[in-house]
Parts: structure tokens; C-alpha cells; sequence
């Protein structure tokens, strides 16, 4: 979730995340002597402590406002927090919430080096830092929202870096604008939208499992890397900007949708995308400079009419006019050891295609133009339609032989001259 969301949000759900919340029957903070005292006034603990820690066990915070000073050095332990923008300090550091459990909005301030480590989070609630924040980790966390309504979730993460380790988390939002990771995570339906706001974030998914739809719409991101990581369901990146690469590799998906404005490189590597029975795998061939598919086995779309499949669609660039292209953006596109059913890569204005090694079966490569077109190995069960494609130079190889297609072959407007 965005900051600019959150602040909208905030105010509608107020009264709506503390509903039918239960006090735990705790002490109030209030009621903790010296500690409250460090807690309200930060340069009286100095005077006295130093820079020894303060422990904080088995607090209520609720009623007390704790806003605009710097705590530092903190351990909160069993601690309940219940209330809306109660506490909002300058800075927290170096500090941990351990066991903790959240009900409400808690906008927390600036935060640098705080782990959450076991704390709960109650299904519509907000736990998150504020721009700026580093160094953030929530750890064996959990928020399990009660709706799967978008505009009633909740959220956990932070406005500036933040990790997510072993957490689990369905309906919500977990945020981040600059950093994000998540590592041995289970996350069914959730949000995961970047804003522009910071400048866009490096995200690194691993070993992680991801069910229903993990949808980063919006999105800005500096780079986006999934490893070893179980999509069950939908990853939707639709018009996201990403300023750097994208890698997927040793990736067991439903479906991706990569339909990215821009990218440097898209690469798939290693994996098993496997479709829903609709849609499989696509991504916007002319916002992306370099794309590599190997490796890889793609599930089977449904067709939809026309000579299009909507299986694997690795398309568009040139516009609709090829007598008038847009400016060519991609570079190479590089399909190797993979199985395809279904592709359709047409529209593209590339210097390089490259098919090496590849099983196919329904093939669409109509209206594109391309310096190069290489063909290596390439066995194709059904139908190639390569109506309308300018090629300069075409090469096939090994045991590829287009005119083996005979009329399962489409070449009307196109220059391409088989060899004899």
C-alpha cells in the first residue's frame, strides 16, 4: 500500500480496526512507574540509564500519546498495542517488538535497525514506518485479514526499507518503497504495490510460497528477482516500471502477467509456468531491452479467436502500422531448452530472435520486424504464422525446416525466402 493510500484510508477506518477489540487485561503503560517516565521523556532516561537498553514486558498501550521524540535502544516484549495514531515518534531505533500484538493504526514514525519478531497484527490494522525507515524486519509475523475486499485490508512493512522473514499474511498489504525482501514467507492474496514516491524499489522474493493473486499494480521498481518460489495462483506486474532487471529462475507458477511498461531485461529461467487454463505467461516486448526465456515449460492457454493464442504472448512495439514503427527499444529476444504450446510474439520490433532448442506446437511471429531471425532445433507441431514479417536475415539450423509445415505455414506479406 502506498503512504498516499494509507493516509486516505486511515481516516474512514478509525473506528472501524478497533471494533469488537479486546483489551488483554494488561497494565496500561501508565501504570509502569520509571518506564513511562523513560518513555515520555527520552532525556530523562538518558540522564539516568545511559545507554542502557530498556525493557518494556507486558504493556498495554492504549489512551497515551507518544508522538515527535526519538526512542532508541528499546526491547518491547508481550506488549499490546491498541489505538489510532497514538504513537508517532521522530525516530525509533535500534530497537524490537518481540511477541507483540497491534489493533489499530500505527504509523510509527522514522524507523532504523527495529525488528518485529512474533507480534500479531489484527486483520484491518496498520503497522508500518514512515519514509525514510531502514533496516526494517518483521520476523514469524502474521496478519490474517477477515475480507478479501481491497478497501477494507490492512497493512505491515514500511515507507523506506523493509524484510519480510517467515511471516505469514493473507488479505493485506505488505508495504515497501525502497527495499523489499521476502524470504520463507506464505502469503495468500495480498498487495504489494511500489509507488513512485521513492524512487522505485529492489525486490527479492525466495523460497517463499504465494497463493491466490500477489498483485504489485502499481508498481516502480529498481529490480525484481523471485527465486525458488511457488506462485499459486496470479503475479500480476501489469504496467509496472522497472528501471533495472527482472529474474525469475527455479519458479513453479499459475500465471504471470509481466506487461511491464519498461524493463532492461526480463529473463525466466529454470521453471514450470503453468496457466490456469486461460492465461499463461506475457510480458510487453517493446518496453523490455533484452528478454530470455530457458529452460523453462509453459502450461497451455485457451485460444481466442483469430490466429491468436493467448498461452505465451511475448508481443508488441512496433504499433499498429508497420509502414511507420515506433522506435525500436528491444534488442534481443531469446527463447532456449524450453517447451511453448502456445506462443504468440507478434508486433515486435527486435535486432535479434533467437529460437534454440525449443518445442512448440501453435507458433504466432506475424508483423514483426526483425534484423535477425534464427531458428536452431526448433520443432513445431502445428501451425507457424509469419504473415506480414520483415526479416533481413534469416538462418535456420540443426534440425529445423520450416518447409516441413507445407500449408500449416503462413508467409503472406512476408519477405522471408526458405532456403531451398
Amino acid at each position: 500500500m502506498t503512504r498516499r493510500r494509507f493516509l486516505k484510508l486511515g481516516a474512514a477506518m478509525a473506528g472501524a480496526v478497533l471494533y469488537g477489540c479486546e483489551m488483554s487485561g494488561k497494565k496500561n503503560i501508565k501504570d509502569f512507574g520509571k518506564t513511562f517516565d523513560y518513555l515520555s521523556d527520552p532525556a530523562l532516561r538518558k540522564r539516568d540509564m545511559g545507554d542502557a537498553q530498556l525493557v518494556v514486558e507486558g504493556a498495554e498501550f492504549s489512551g497515551v500519546k507518544f508522538q515527535g521524540q526519538e526512542w532508541r535502544n528499546i526491547k518491547f516484549v508481550n506488549c499490546d498495542f491498541v489505538g489510532v495514531y497514538d504513537i508517532k515518534q521522530a525516530l525509533i531505533a535500534q530497537s524490537s517488538f518481540e511477541g507483540c500484538k497491534f489493533a489499530g493504526i500505527f504509523n510509527l514514525g522514522v524507523l532504523k535497525q527495529v525488528r518485529f519478531v512474533r507480534c500479531l497484527i489484527s486483520g484491518s490494522s496498520h503497522v508500518v514506518g514512515d519514509t525514510g525507515s531502514l533496516d526494517v524486519t518483521f520476523e514469524q509475523c502474521e496478519q490474517i485479514g477477515e475480507d478479501p475486499e481491497p478497501n477494507h485490508w490492512g497493512s505491515f512493512g514500511s515507507y523506506g526499507e523493509v524484510a519480510f522473514i517467515k511471516c505469514k499474511a493473507k488479505w493485506t498489504n505488505v508495504t515497501g518503497e525502497t527495499k523489499h525482501l521476502i524470504r520463507d514467507c506464505d502469503f495468500e492474496s495480498v498487495d504489494c504495490s511500489v509507488s513512485k514516491d521513492g524512487g522505485g524499489s529492489a525486490v527479492l522474493i525466495e523460497n517463499s510460497r504465494l497463493l491466490g493473486g500477489f498483485d504489485m499494480r502499481p508498481a516502480t521498481l529498481l529490480s525484481l528477482t523471485i527465486r525458488d518460489t511457488t506462485i499459486e495462483g496470479t503475479f500480476n506486474l501489469t504496467n509496472a516500471t522497472v528501471k533495472g532487471d527482472i529474474l525469475m529462475e527455479r519458479v513453479t507458477a499459475g500465471v504471470i502477467l509481466g506487461y511491464v511498461k519498461n524493463a532492461n531485461s526480463f529473463t525466466v529461467r529454470d521453471s514450470k509456468i503453468t496457466g490456469n487454463g486461460m492465461d499463461v505467461f506475457e510480458a510487453f516486448a517493446g518496453g523490455i531491452r533484452t528478454i530470455e526465456i530457458d529452460n523453462t515449460v509453459f502450461g497451455v492457454g485457451v485460444r481466442r479467436g483469430g490466429n491468436g493464442t493467448d498461452g505465451v504472448t511475448i508481443a508488441g512495439g512496433t504499433g499498429a502500422d508497420l509502414s511507420k514503427p515506433r522506435a525500436r527499444i528491444t534488442e534481443s529476444l531469446v527463447i532456449r531448452n524450453s517447451k511453448i504450446p502456445q506462443l504468440r510474439s507478434h508486433h515486435v520490433s527486435v535486432v535479434r530472435m533467437q529460437l534454440d532448442r525449443v518445442e512448440l506446437r501453435d507458433v504466432d511471429l506475424s508483423s514483426n520486424l526483425i534484423d535477425r531471425l534464427e531458428m536452431k532445433d526448433v520443432a513445431i507441431a502445428n501451425d507457424l504464422d509469419l504473415t506480414n514479417t520483415q526479416v533481413k536475415e534469416f538462418k535456420q539450423s540443426g534440425m529445423t525446416d520450416l518447409k516441413r509445415l507445407g500449408r500449416s505455414l503462413k508467409l503472406e506479406g512476408s519477405n522471408i525466402k526458405l532456403p531451398r
